[in-house]
C-alpha cells in the first residue's frame, strides 16, 4: 500500500522533470493539498554542518512559512532545528504545549498564526540534507494517511536534492532560491569585524535580532550596508 501511494504521489508531481527547483515547489504544494496543512517549506543544508551558515530555502508556499524559517534562524530553536539535529520527525499538534521546549520560537510563531508544526528531516541514513516543514493555523495532529504522505514526500524531496548534488557539478546549488543569502554575507562581515568564528558571528547576529525584535534578514541587511556595527559585547 505504501509503495503504491509513493508511485501515486510521484505521478501527481510529474517527477520526470529535470528541474529540481520546480519539483521541490510541487512537493511543497502537494503537501498542502494532501496533508491538509496551511503551508509548507523545504530548507536545504548545503554543507551538512547544521550551524545555520549554509542553509537555503528551496521553496515556501506562503509568507508564514518564511516567517517560521526566519524565527528558527534567529533564535536557533524550533521544530526544524530539532528534526534536523535528531534525524527524525518532530510532530507538534498543539504549539501551545511547546513553550517550555522552545520558549523563544513558540511565542513568536503563535503570534504569526501558527498552531501546529510538523518537521521531517531530509536524510538517507546518516546523510542529512535539510528538512520538509509543515504548519497549520489550527491545532490538530496529522492523520495516519497524512503522515504517510508527508514521509513519502520528504523521501522524494531528499532524493531530488541528493540527485542534484551528486550530478556533473555537485557543488552547483544555484537553483536554490535562498532568500537568506544576506544572512550569509552579514555573517562573513561580522566574522572579520569581530575576529570571531562564523558560528559565533551568526550567534551575535541572532542575539541582536532577537533582542531588538527585528527580522534576521533586516539586521543582516543593516550589517552588510554598514548601517549597523555589532560591538564586541552585543
Amino acid at each position: 500500500m505504501a509503495a503504491q501511494r509513493h508511485v501515486e504521489l510521484l505521478s501527481m508531481l510529474d517527477a520526470e522533470s529535470d528541474d529540481p527547483a520546480a519539483l521541490l515547489r510541487r512537493v511543497c504544494e502537494l503537501c498542502v493539498d494532501v496533508c491538509a496543512v496551511s503551508g509548507a517549506a523545504i530548507v536545504v543544508h548545503t554543507d551538512g554542518a547544521g550551524d545555520g551558515t549554509a542553509q537555503a530555502v528551496a521553496c515556501a508556499t506562503d509568507p508564514v512559512s518564511l516567517i517560521i524559517d526566519d524565527l528558527q534562524r534567529t533564535v536557533g530553536e524550533g521544530p526544524r532545528v530539532a528534526a534536523y539535529t535528531l534525524g527524525g520527525p518532530v510532530l507538534v499538534a498543539d504549539l501551545a504545549t511547546a513553550g517550555t521546549r522552545w520558549p523563544a520560537f513558540t511565542s513568536a510563531a503563535q503570534a504569526a498564526g501558527v498552531a501546529a508544526v510538523f518537521s521531517f528531516p531530509l536524510h538517507v541514513g546518516a546523510v542529512r540534507v535539510g528538512t520538509l516543514d509543515l504548519y497549520r493555523g489550527r491545532e490538530g495532529s496529522l492523520s495516519r494517511a497524512e503522515l504517510r504522505d508527508a514521509l513519502a514526500l520528504a523521501d522524494i524531496a531528499t532524493h531530488t536534492v541528493l540527485d542534484d548534488l551528486s550530478g556533473p557539478d555537485p557543488m552547483d546549488v544555484g537553483w536554490l532560491s535562498d532568500v537568506h543569502a544576506v544572512v550569509h554575507q552579514a555573517t562573513g562581515v561580522v566574522t572579520v569585524q569581530l575576529n570571531v568564528s562564523m558560528h559565533d558571528a551568526l550567534l551575535r547576529i541572532r542575539a541582536h535580532a532577537y533582542a531588538h525584535q527585528t527580522p534576521l534578514d533586516e539586521v543582516s541587511r543593516q550589517i552588510v550596508g554598514r548601517y549597523l556595527y555589532l560591538e564586541t559585547g552585543d
